[in-house]
């Protein structure tokens, strides 16, 4: 089995498109997504529309949590707040019906994985490096846990003397790498942001679990950046979102 594992697409409709496309290239045969579908860009009930027909397994994020009205933006800076406030206006009936349902994480996925929007730990934690990273594998007991939130596509290790590594991942070419998975070690996998990185590449970012063959595979896709900002400038979204696609910050 090849699973396409998304996160953060955040409102971003062009960056899921492409990303699709490139994983229907390389193959997949279901689709598990770790939260925060909406968010900061300007379609959130097209990018949920994708989601249900893709008949996604999918966990909730905080800005689903706070778009369907769940929560408040309370802990959110200024431009966070204002798009979650404007994206909780534009949301259909449906779509909101759809966010409010959605499984807090950890969810399993079968095969000794499970999915968490930000950590094992609590869906707003951030896992940013190896102390954090140690924190949740304490509490794992999964071979792999597939996380979210931060915007990293990166993968940890916790090999049987409890090391915590960020593992590095073999090129297969420009837009993709491959990470072995090793039966005698525990992953934290964030596949990366669909549709805002941070990890200063501004391509979107998914991954592909491959069962069969015991490995995860990284992608990179670019997408057209000008067209997403150009409806969040339409919908007066803020500046600060809108310049920081392009950087990938």
């Amino acid at each position: 089995m090849r699973h396409l594992l998304v996160s953060d697409i955040h409102s971003n409709v062009e960056a899921m498109d492409v990303c699709l496309a490139r994983a229907e290239k390389a193959g997949f045969d279901s689709v598990l997504c770790c939260g925060d579908i909406v968010g900061y860009g300007p379609d959130p009930n097209d990018v949920v529309d994708r989601i249900r027909e893709l008949e996604a397994v999918t966990i909730r994020g905080n800005h689903d949590r706070v778009a369907c009205g769940q929560d408040e933006p309370a802990d959110f800076n200024p431009y966070a707040k204002a798009a979650a406030l404007w994206t909780r206006a534009a949301l259909t009936p449906a779509t909101n019906e759809y966010l409010r349902a959605l499984p807090l994480g950890p969810l399993g996925v079968g095969a000794g994985a499970q999915m968490v929007h930000g950590a094992i730990t609590d869906e707003d934690d951030y896992i940013m490096g190896e102390s954090p990273a140690m924190e949740n594998f304490i509490l794992s007991e999964s071979h792999l846990t597939f996380f979210g939130h931060s915007h990293f596509q990166i993968a940890f290790s916790c090999d049987e003397t409890g090391k915590v590594a960020v593992e590095t991942v073999e090129e297969a070419d420009p837009t993709s790498a491959v990470l072995p998975l090793k039966p005698e070690k525990q992953y934290l996998i964030n596949p990366g942001s669909v549709g805002q990185p941070r990890d200063g590449d501004a391509r979107a970012g998914f991954a592909i679990w491959d069962t069969d063959r015991s490995r995860l595979e990284f992608y990179r896709a670019e997408y057209p950046i000008g067209v997403t900002q150009k409806k969040m400038q339409a919908e007066n979204l803020p500046p600060y979102l809108i310049d920081r696609l392009a950087h990938g910050r």
